[in-house]
């Protein structure tokens, strides 16, 4: 017999030690991995680098409306290309204006993403893709994240003015009986309908007053 190393397994029916067998700390049995002490599993599935920040409604709305446009040659800052030929987002938005109304271009080298007023603009832009217009080949996908950079001047303006419309609080109308208050500007009360009996009443005495004119200036006709 031999002496016992210090984590071997002993051979079926070997009694351990008193006190038992520890394994070593942290380890589980098979199975499993049972992680050490402290150790926080990683987040959001990127190699512990924390959980991504959550998108806001508002960018998942924008989402949605925007577009991502590939295969268009000539487009601003693409090599080779005089100036004066070159495809600006003004140009961009014009040609998507047929889907809807563009309140957003943005251009990075080969690529470009549209932004609608509107998810039905975006639906119309993608059935684009594939297709062939003036020369480009227009490979059309919905975007997965919405513009950070407009470069559409008059897109940035909508959206502005958007915005500006939707912080405003809405103008309240003046107070009850403020328009009574002022004879010019108080609206007229409305005429009461006359019932018939009283309408045979006003044309009676219509005819009886033309009657005693007609007595008094000679020119009655009887």
């Amino acid at each position: 017999m031999y002496g016992q190393g210090q984590g071997y397994a002993a051979p079926g029916g070997y009694a351990a030690p008193a006190g038992g067998y520890a394994a070593p700390g942290g380890y589980a049995a098979p199975g499993g991995y049972a992680a050490p002490a402290g150790y926080a599993a990683p987040q959001g599935g990127y190699g512990g680098g924390g959980s991504r920040s959550t998108p806001s409604a508002d960018d998942l709305e924008r989402t949605m409306r925007t577009v991502h446009v590939a295969g268009i040659r000539g487009l601003r800052g693409s090599p080779g290309i005089n100036p004066g030929e070159e495809i600006t987002e003004d140009d961009l938005a014009a040609f998507f204006s047929n889907d809807g109304e563009v309140v957003g271009v943005r251009i990075n080298g080969s690529n470009c993403w549209i932004e609608f007023a509107d998810a039905s603009g975006a639906n119309a832009a993608l059935m684009k893709d594939g297709t062939e217009s003036g020369g480009h080949n227009l490979r059309v996908s919905a975007s997965k994240t919405p513009i950070r950079s407009n470069g559409y001047a008059a897109g940035r303006a909508k959206q502005a003015a958007a915005a500006g419309t939707g912080a405003a609080a809405p103008m309240a109308g003046p107070p009850m009986g403020a328009a009574a208050a002022n004879p010019a500007t108080a609206p007229a009360a409305p005429s009461r309908q006359m019932s018939p009996e009283e309408m045979v009443a006003a044309i009676n005495a219509d005819l009886c007053r033309a009657v005693d004119e007609a007595r008094a200036n000679g020119t009655l006709v009887t």
